[in-house]
């Protein structure tokens, strides 16, 4: 969810035997919404619109990503910081978790 992506590396990815859910990761979306609009400096209608228009989509586009390296995406209505937090079974697969949301394309690289 991070601008500045890095290239995907296989070491992401679920290893095979791994359990499917490595991390939980919960994007509070009261917060997602007021950090990305921020992100444009200006709190227009038309962005306003946009973004709503879109994250159902958007999230349902980290659920299939974020599935696909065994991590479960989930969202939830509390307004609170960070955007997102994670559940882990360990470090390393907190730590994966935090380097995948960081080159996953954030909502507007998303819509471009």
């Amino acid at each position: 969810m991070n601008p500045a992506r890095r290239e995907t590396s296989n070491r992401l990815m679920p290893e095979k035997g791994c359990p499917m859910d490595r991390a939980t990761i919960t994007i509070h979306l009261p917060t997602h919404r007021r950090e990305s609009l921020k992100a444009y400096g200006n709190n227009s209608r038309m962005l306003d619109e946009v973004y709503d228009g879109h994250i159902g989509h958007y999230v349902d586009f980290l659920r299939r990503q974020g599935r696909d390296r065994g991590f479960n995406v989930r969202t939830d209505q509390r307004d609170v910081t960070p955007v997102y937090s994670i559940e882990e079974r360990d470090r390393q697969e907190k730590k994966a978790a935090h380097e995948w949301l960081e080159e996953v394309p954030d909502l507007w690289e998303w819509l471009t």
